[in-house]
């Protein structure tokens, strides 16, 4: 088997980019260390580091295990509706929660969010059934 090694413009060019960005990133957070706390923000990225490999990664990978018994058609859009539920809970949850909302602010997270929530996923797993009949039509 033949080791690949990184080469080309196209590589370099993403590094090259990828690092500025990171250092632009990096020195905006010490300029303003006062209010992002360089020591939680690593604190913090390296918690979230730990999760995703604990939890998250190994929950993608169930997830890939357990849609193998779907048909061919069904098994892509399957766990992308997945994973697109899974973003939209995650990214949700505080407002469905209610967290930050103030009796004195009536006007902070003033809608059903819950029912909103489930009301987009009902719509994503209709554009799954949706693609799914399609994949099945063309197959």
């Amino acid at each position: 088997m033949t080791e690949r090694t990184p080469s080309g413009p196209f590589f370099w060019t993403c590094l090259v980019a990828g690092a500025g960005i990171v250092g632009y990133g990096l020195a905006g957070a010490w300029a303003d260390r006062a209010d992002t706390r360089p020591a939680d923000l690593a604190a913090w990225l390296a918690g979230a580091g730990a999760l995703h490999d604990a939890l998250l990664a190994p929950a993608v990978v169930a997830v890939a295990l357990a849609t193998r018994w779907l048909p061919g058609a069904a098994r892509l859009p399957v766990r992308l509706g997945l994973a697109l539920s899974a973003l939209l809970t995650v990214l949700f949850w505080p407002v469905v929660r209610g967290w930050g909302r103030s009796p004195s602010v009536p006007s902070a997270l003033p809608l059903d969010y819950g029912r909103n929530l489930v009301v987009i996923l009902a719509l994503t797993w209709l554009v799954v059934g949706v693609a799914i009949v399609v994949r099945v039509r063309r197959g």
